[in-house]
This record gives structure tokens, sequence and C-alpha cells, in this order.
């Protein structure tokens, strides 16, 4: 039984529900009748991943919605705690907690990455704060990996993805020049220089990750794997 919705989307709706049966509360995403064939996409993407810094993944249908046109729902664990995009609202996070929080999103794209899945989609209101640490959420985008250059599923497109995202969480400021779609990071790379993370005190190794996931050349980016031991690596630190 659905109860209130938590968020709304340009093509989906969250609303908080109450299984009686298994007797727990759990999150469902309800999308628009265009885009109902999708949700069993992303069902797919996301239990491919059974991560525990991933929302699990409880029940997924398509059925007649009132007027007669099919309507998709997703069922899954519900997360107490913020996007991280409402976080930043009031400034950037300390260092320390950044690196938690890269390090976490670099650990699910590592696995993600492993299992042939680009996520596509990592932004600051992708990823949740949760009382069981953060969480990366929304594979509605993601796609499986193909081999060859011209392909736009791309694990270093992720990469990118997550050196934005550790320029944010430091900086409070988007790396982009324009608030557009994060969907459009591709073009915006072609025109954009790489970003210099200029904070008085941060450590220069975290200043260059980030410069280095965010390489204009995909060929210069590090590996989700690789990222992920830098940030951790640079979090053991006193």
């Amino acid at each position: 039984m659905l109860t209130r919705p938590l968020a709304r989307g340009g093509v989906s709706t969250v609303y908080q529900a109450v299984d009686a049966a298994a007797g727990r509360r759990l999150a469902v995403k309800v999308v628009s009748p265009r885009y109902s064939r999708l949700i069993r996409h992303e069902a797919e993407m996301t239990q491919m991943l059974r991560h525990p810094h991933v929302p699990k993944i409880f029940d997924v249908d398509v059925v007649p919605g009132p007027d007669g046109r099919d309507i998709g729902y997703l069922a899954l664990e519900l997360l107490q705690g913020q996007s991280l995009n409402s976080v930043l609202d009031g400034g950037p996070l300390s260092v320390s907690h950044a690196l938690r929080v890269a390090g976490t999103a670099a650990d699910v794209l590592a696995v993600a990455h492993r299992r042939g899945v680009v996520h596509r989609d990592l932004t600051p209101g992708n990823v949740m704060l949760t009382t069981n640490g953060p969480k990366v959420v929304d594979f509605g985008l993601a796609e499986l990996i193909h081999p060859g250059p011209a392909h736009y599923a791309s694990p270093a497109d992720d990469v990118y993805a997550l050196g934005a995202l550790m320029y944010q969480m430091i900086t409070g400021a988007s790396p982009y020049p324009h608030r557009g779609s994060p969907r459009d990071a591709t073009a915006v790379r072609s025109l954009a220089p790489t970003p210099v993370l200029a904070v008085p005190g941060l450590p220069h190794a975290l200043a260059e990750l980030c410069r280095a996931c965010m390489d204009k050349n995909a060929l210069g980016r590090p590996s989700a794997r690789e990222a992920s031991f830098a940030l951790w690596s640079l979090a053991a630190l006193p």
C-alpha cells in the first residue's frame, strides 16, 4: 500500500509504502506509461550488482493503470537519510566525509564495471547519505558494457562522473560551466577544460586524483578500482 510520495522526477515518482504481507516498509518507484517497459531494465541492472551500498530490489512489474495504459513499478529498500544533493545545498562536505562518500561510490562503480554495467548517471542526486552509509541509486540509465571505443556505455564516463562528484563535494559547486543535465557530460567535457581543485589545505594527492578522474582523455583516467584504492588510502591517513 502506498502511503506518501517521497520524491518526484521527470518520468517517475517514488512513494513510501507498506508491504503488509512481509511486515516491512519499502520504497516504490512508479514510472509514467511511456517508460513503463524500461523499469524491468533498471531492476535487472541493479540486481546484477547485489552490493551493500546499492538498494535491494524486492519486486518489479508492469500492470494496467486506471486509464488502461501500462504502469511500471519497482519495489525496493526504503532508505533513511538525505540525498547528497540536498546536503550540498548547505555547503561542501569535510574532506574526510567526502573521501568516504567518494570511496563508497568508487567501490560500487568498480563492482558494476566488473559485472559489465555502466551506471551513466552518477550525480549528487543519485547518492543517498543514509544511516547505513552512502548508497548509489537509480540505475535507470545504466547499460551493459560493449567493446569498441565508439559505444556510449563506457566505464571511463563513470569515472569522470566520480571526479565531478568529488569536486562538488569538496567545493560545494558544480565543475560544469552551466547547470545542464549530467547526461550531457560528454558534450561538456569536449568544451570545458579539466577543472582544478584549488582548495587551501586540500591534500595534493586528492586534488591530483580528482584531476585524473576528469581528464579529457578517457585513457588518462584511472579505473574505478584504482580510484577506490586511492580514496580509501587517503581516508586512512591521520
